[in-house]
């Protein structure tokens, strides 16, 4: 019987990480790579794969930040004109190591449901995060105006984005968070 205790392991011990509490601690390239590969297998209908990520490090990161800036600008927030506050997004993104877009590329002509395609990228998302708690890595999905805003996505050449995900290593394990009973969230039919 295969062992499923890994697996079981991060997904027990995956948590959202604060992006002020990351060590500035370079990501190596390898273990980048292992966890966009997870991305990769991640269950998709047809074999679609309609995911593309684009990866921002090192310097690169003031790059995404001047972005963010601008994309917070140009955005409906109540506080996109204040200079101090498009300041802070050149700024909070050197506070990880590594972003990692998450662009939705539908396959075209379309021929599944919308939300099927969606549903792809998030499990791809979800095998990041978890990937990246296998190798002891904290990792946030971040979704605010500048991540999902189309002059990110169009930025990147991406016809949608669902947001980022941060990585970097944690100063402190973050705390375990309680989950409801089992019993509360499932019904069995065995009849």
């Amino acid at each position: 019987m295969p062992d499923a205790r890994p697996v079981l392991h991060a997904i027990r011990h995956r948590r959202t990480a604060d992006l002020l509490k990351l060590r500035p601690d370079p990501v190596p390239q390898d273990v980048l790579e292992s966890v966009l590969t997870a991305a990769t297998w991640a269950p998709t209908h047809g074999n679609r794969q309609p995911w593309r990520f684009t990866v921002f490090t090192g310097e690169g990161r003031h790059r995404l930040g001047d972005l963010f800036a601008r994309a917070y600008a140009a955005s409906t927030a109540k506080d996109a004109a204040n200079p101090d506050v498009q300041a802070n997004q050149r700024v909070r993104v050197l506070k990880a190591p590594v972003w990692i877009s998450l662009e939705l590329h539908v396959p075209q002509p379309p021929k599944l449901p919308h939300w099927e395609e969606e549903h792809a990228l998030a499990a791809a998302a979800q095998n990041m995060l978890l990937a990246a708690t296998a190798h002891g890595l904290a990792s946030k999905w971040v979704s605010g105006p500048a991540m999902v805003s189309p002059l990110t996505a169009a930025e990147l050449g991406a016809p949608e984005l669902r947001g980022f995900i941060f990585l970097g290593y944690a100063e402190t394990t973050p705390p375990d968070r309680p989950r409801a009973p089992l019993e509360d969230k499932v019904v069995w039919v065995r009849e």
